[in-house]
């Protein structure tokens, strides 16, 4: 349950329809946040049953987006709006669409399911669980912020998104190994990098929603709040491996 947003116009009367098209907004993160969950439920127990629950969702979800941009649009024709209010209805289309590429991406997870359920190495299927957990927090937690117009609790989720990432880099490691080792399927592994690159964009979707949310309340963009900084190092080659020479 979602705290009421604050009123961003100069009464409640003007502030009523802003209101309603962000709680709208709210509906529609829900959606796309069932789908990832259940997605990856699918995924992680090869359920088929589940995963076509999540592929049904795809009318829905985009129902949402046409609803969504549709209000938007008519509420800047309508109201003419300046400044965070029309920032707020700018940053509303955009995050529009990055609900719908959450859904999208619990519904690409729910298609990734084994015709042969080989088996993978449990410390994988951890990983997964993680991220698919961190994500989804970060998600709701974007969907909050802008709701309840949170400037901190938006910038905390890009912060988050450090820790999804790495878990991508250790599944990336241990799916190496696991190919390296022979130790399991190599379809199955490939299906797991598959879904943690789905769960990884998961959360860079959720830093967009963040970013602008930031930017509708405050007029800021991330490099003002947020300065660069320097990436892990890549990895070292192999001994005695020249880099670019097969």
């Amino acid at each position: 349950m979602v705290d009421e947003p604050e009123n961003l116009g100069p009464s409640a009367e003007h502030d009523r329809p802003f209101r309603a098209l962000r709680e709208h907004v709210a509906r529609m993160g829900a959606l796309s946040l069932s789908m990832v969950e259940d997605g990856a439920k699918a995924l992680l127990a090869n359920d088929a049953t589940l995963a076509r629950k999540v592929i049904d969702l795809d009318g829905p979800l985009d129902k949402f987006d046409i609803d969504i941009e549709t209000e938007t649009i008519r509420l800047i024709a309508t109201h003419q709006p300046e400044g965070s209010d029309l920032r707020m209805l700018a940053a509303t289309l955009k995050i529009g669409n990055d609900l719908d590429r959450i859904g999208r991406l619990g519904y690409d997870l729910a298609r990734n399911l084994s015709a042969v359920p080989d088996p993978v190495d449990p410390a994988l299927l951890d990983l997964i669980r993680d991220m698919d957990s961190k994500a989804r927090a970060m998600v709701r937690d974007s969907i909050d912020a802008f709701v309840q117009g949170d400037t901190a609790r938006a910038k905390c989720v890009i912060a988050a998104d450090d820790a999804v990432d790495a878990l991508q880099r250790e599944l990336q490691r241990r799916i190496f190994l696991g190919l390296v080792g022979g130790r399991n399927s190599p379809e199955r592994l490939a299906r797991t990098l598959l879904a943690a690159r789905h769960l990884e964009r998961v959360a860079d979707n959720a830093c967009k929603i963040a970013e602008k949310t930031v930017y509708a309340i405050t007029g800021e963009r991330r490099p003002e709040y947020f300065p660069p900084y320097p990436r892990p190092p890549a990895p070292e080659p192999a001994s005695g491996h020249t880099p670019g020479v097969a």
